[in-house]
């Protein structure tokens, strides 16, 4: 992965993680899953995308509890520590392997209607 590239990707990642903890909603959580989903598909698996996941599980779970979306203190911490991990693996995802994952979760969310 270029360095452009992997710049420009670690601050979609945390834009995207602040941006749901800052300020939670549908559209910051959907947004922060695609990108969880994406780097999972290009092959960025690990405990660093697990706790992600699970911590967005928990997230999805109140909010269908409660109708909204929140995030607690520990939770914003699981998700930064998630990114900031992830970041330090990023330049070993393929970039080929990157723009088919992204092709295939936009095609995913679009069939299900995300």
């Amino acid at each position: 992965m270029t360095t452009e590239t992997y710049q420009r990707l670690a601050l979609q990642l945390r834009m995207a993680g602040e941006a749901l903890i800052t300020h939670p909603t549908p559209d910051t959580y959907n947004q922060l899953s695609k990108l969880f989903a994406t780097l999972g598909r290009a092959g960025l698996a690990g405990d660093e995308l697990d706790l992600g996941n699970d911590t967005l599980s928990g997230i999805c779970d109140r909010f269908e509890q409660e109708g909204r979306i929140q995030i607690t203190d520990v939770e914003a911490e699981h998700i930064r520590t998630a990114i900031a991990d992830m970041d330090r693996r990023l330049p070993a995802v393929a970039v080929n392997h990157l723009r088919q994952a992204q092709c295939e979760v936009e095609v995913y969310c679009a069939s299900v209607g995300a």
